[in-house]
This record gives structure tokens, sequence and C-alpha cells, in this order.
């Protein structure tokens, strides 16, 4: 995706600490967010992982409690299992001719499973099962720095662009900052305070750049932690050895961080040495969903799968903050000996509902004879056109938001397919999934679109199991530090993401 953080509150832009950001103005787009907090690659255990993610129409599996209950009627024992993952993730960058490289390692519990078997109940009802499970649906690990030299602008121009748009004088950006504390009410007052841009000579806008001396040398990190994890409770039956239904309830946790640094050094400038500008976001939240499934024995070597997971319904809070720090050149003419040179802004606080995309999968699986393995293969729908953000104390915000929403994403159809091959107590996997590109239209001319391939072991005995599995995942994506009205004056740091995930899972019967 197409990261902008530098544009995620035009509320601090308009003066408003407490409002929340417009579209207009260049302010943020929140449909970004609900998409990187709804986008789901492969998660569950060492088994469904190895086989690509492609689970609906298996069954016996504590994956099942959240991508299809109906598999739970397949458990003729209890079950208590753990999935330890260690993420690893790459990111090479190429922004403005220069090129850099950083890698994070991680590791998580990404799966808890315990599951009760029960007898059935007259003739029909053969078994079946309640689960309780936790599982870590998406991190957000990345830890990516770029660096280069800009020939045509500076961060500050951006700056001189938002305090032009919004028009207000320098009396009012005087007011709205406390020199005895260094704290700025408005970005613009931040702007204005830090001695990076300033008005026409009556005070008034359009505003310009202090430091014109061009060309600047610019680097900057972006690090990003967190997850979405949910916890599952899940009910599944068995009629006949043959067909199978299930229900399930989710408990949504979102935990997001973003901490971004942008450096720029003048080497022929008059005004600065440099200037630095960061940015700090905490998003935390939580929701439900549900979700519903059945599993059909066509045939005794063909099985059939189908499951619908509700969007979650999460309530969103985050928390924003910036600084601008200064290195102004000694015997400059512009800023003053005692001037504050470490300026931030007063912390933002917004709240707002998020509904994520719909999800609706179907699929089949094809049993070797002699239960020498499988085949399975399924499709998944992803309603991207249908994430909502809302603020409960602005009814005309969302629909601004869901208009863009509707005008970015494409709904999108996952495809996925994995195979077992059994030599008596062992299991050999692999898989693939392939994840179209969600945008309508290419941004930085980038295809969007993913594949993931995976493969595994694994060994079962009447008490217990051991599975491992590997995921690996290339992308490319784009982090844009600041934005101007002309485009050919600023770039966008191009990304190419390697993620690998190694996984295990243990477990015990009883």
């Amino acid at each position: 995706m197409k990261i902008s953080r530098i544009l995620i509150t035009t509320s601090l832009l308009m003066g408003g600490i407490g409002a929340k950001a417009q579209l207009n103005l260049g302010g943020h787009f929140y449909g970004e967010d609900a998409f990187r907090f709804s986008e789901s690659k492969i998660s569950g255990s060492a088994r469904m992982q190895g086989l690509g993610g492609g689970y609906v129409s298996l069954g016996a599996d504590a994956t099942n409690n959240y991508t299809n209950p109906a598999g739970l009627g397949f458990y003729n024992r209890s079950e208590l299992s753990i999935t330890p993952v260690l993420n690893s993730v790459n990111v090479s960058s190429l922004y403005a001719g220069g090129t850099t490289n950083r890698s994070n390692t991680s590791p998580n519990i990404g799966q808890l499973g315990l599951i009760f078997s029960n007898s059935g109940i007259g003739t029909r009802k053969k078994r079946s099962a309640f689960a309780v499970t936790y599982s870590r649906q998406n991190s957000f690990l990345a830890n990516t720095n770029y660096t280069g030299t800009n020939q045509r602008s500076s961060m500050a121009d951006f700056f001189a662009e938002r305090a032009t748009i919004r028009g207000a004088n320098s009396t009012t950006l005087d007011q709205e900052f406390n020199p005895n504390t260094g704290i700025a009410s408005s970005s613009t007052a931040m702007y204005y305070q830090s001695y990076l841009i300033d008005p026409s000579a009556n005070g008034n806008a359009p505003y310009y750049v202090m430091e014109e001396g061009l060309p600047v040398q610019q680097t900057g990190d972006i690090a990003t932690t967190g997850s979405t994890s949910q916890w599952n409770l899940g009910y599944g039956i068995n009629f006949d050895d043959k067909t199978y239904i299930g229900l399930g309830i989710g408990f949504v946790r979102l935990n997001y961080d973003n901490v971004t640094t942008h450096n720029e050094r003048f080497p022929t400038g008059t005004v600065f040495n440099g200037f630095e500008y960061g940015e700090d976001l905490y998003v935390r939240g939580s929701g439900v969903n549900f979700s519903v499934g059945a599993i059909y024995k066509a045939t005794e070597n063909v099985s059939l799968g189908a499951s619908l997971i509700t969007p979650s319904w999460i309530s969103v809070s985050e928390l924003y903050n910036s600084h601008i720090f200064i290195d102004p050149k000694s015997g400059n003419s512009v800023v003053p000996q005692g001037a504050v040179r470490n300026i931030a802004t007063e912390e933002n606080v917004f709240s707002y509902s998020l509904t994520t995309p719909l999800k609706a999968s179907g699929g089949a699986t094809f049993f070797f004879p002699n239960k020498a393995g499988f085949i399975t293969a399924d499709a998944e729908y992803v309603g991207y056109r249908g994430m909502g953000i809302k603020d409960p104390q602005d009814g005309s915000w969302g629909p601004e938001q869901k208009r863009r929403v509707q005008s970015t994403f494409n709904d999108v159809v996952n495809v996925k397919v994995g195979a077992e091959y059994r030599v008596q107590n062992v299991r050999v996997r692999a898989g693939a999934k392939f994840m179209p590109d969600p945008y309508k239209q290419r941004i930085d001319n980038l295809n969007r679109s993913q594949m993931l391939f995976t493969g595994g072991i694994g060994y079962r005995s009447s008490k217990f199991f051991i599975d491992l599995a590997a995921v690996f995942n290339q992308f490319k994506s784009a982090y844009t530090p600041y934005e101007l009205s002309n485009p050919q004056n600023y770039a966008s740091a191009n990304l190419t993401t390697k993620a690998t995930n190694f996984v295990v899972s243990v477990g015990t019967f009883f």
C-alpha cells in the first residue's frame, strides 16, 4: 500500500487538536488504516499454514475455530495445542537515488487451542466439539529506512503549503505556541515557530520556506509493531459422519504502533544545517465478529466446505503527536540565539468505529485412496469496498471516508491451494496463496498483488502431534514522506518486503 503518515491529522493543520482529520486539505484517509488492519495472509496452526491456508473444507484443527467452525465436528478426541511463530522481515528501499536495507525478527504466539470433543446424542449426531482459541491474525512488524538526495524540494515546502492552505496569520500562530513548554496547539504553529517557514511581509499567507538551499540530503526511519488478534469461542456438530455445521464468535484486539522520523541536512544551507521531523502514532481497538460454516462429504474421497465471517466491528482509539528539532547554522540572521529548538504538538486523541470486510470462502478437498493424503483448494472473497469508518459524534465524516473507500478499493477473491502426502505417521505439506491487488488504480506504478508459498512437515501419533511450517512472502509497496501540489517535486520510497514465518505447532490429545 502507499503509506503517507505525514498526512494523518489535518486537525493539527486546522488548529483544532481534538478535531478529526478531514479528506480535504490533504487530510488522512482512514480507509488505508482499515485495509492495513483487515488484510490477512496466512495464520493458524503449522499444519494449516503449511497447506497455504486452504482450510475451509478440512477439519479437526484448532484453526477451524475462526475460519470454518464446522471443522470442529471432525474431532473425535479433545486437544490442547500451542503454536509459536518466528516472524522475520527484511525491507529494502529505493529513494531519490539512495538504497537501504533493514531486517527485523520477532517471536510470538501464533495460536493457542483447547478443544473439548463430546460423544453424539441419538443416531444422527455422531459427535460435537466446543473450542476456545487464541490466534494472531496479522503482524505489523516492519522496520524501514530510506536515504537519498532530493534536488527539487524539502519537507519544509510541505509545511509552507499546509500553512498557506490554512491561511492563519502570524499573530494567530504566536498565540498557538507556549514558549515555556515548547508545545504548539497546532502543527502549523509548530512549523512557524521552528523558523522553517515565514509569511509574506504583512504577516499573512502565503508562507515561504526560510532555507532555500538545495539539494537536501534526506533520511528517514519507519518502525511499526503490533498485531491484530482474537479469542474465539466455537461449536461444531457432526451429523451422520457426512454433514458438519458450526458457528463461532470472535473477540478482536488491535494493537498498532508507528514511529517515524525524517531528517534533512542542507550542505549549502545558509539558515539551517538541518532539522528532524517525527511522528508517533499508537492505535488500540477491540471488537467482535461472528462466523458460520458447513462441510459436506459428497463422497468418500471428496468434501466440500463453505464459511462466512462477518465484518469485525471495532472501537478504535488513536494517540498521535509530532515534533520538530532544528539545527540552525551559527551566526545566521533568521533564528535568534535563544530560540526553542525542540517543538512538539499537543497529543491528539481520536476515537472512531471501524468495520472490516466481510469474508466468504468456498472450497473442496480430494482425498487420495488408502489415506495417502489429499489436495485442497479454496476461494476466499474479501469485500474491501464494504469497509467503514465512522465517528459517533459526526454523521458527515464517515460517509466521506466511505466514498473514498469505494473509489479506492476493489473486492477481491484470494485463491489458496495445498497438498499433504502421508507416509505412516509422517505428513509432508506444500501450498500457495494468491492475493490480487485490491487497489482500483496503480499507485506509484506498483502491482500490489501478492503470492505466498508455504511448506511443512509433521508427525502424528495417538497421543500427540508436532508440525513445522514456513511461509514465504515478497511484495512491493511505497512510502511517501510528504506530498506537494506538484507531484514532480516530491518522491516516494519504493519498498520491497521479504517476510518469512517459521511456525511450530505442538499438541496433545486427551
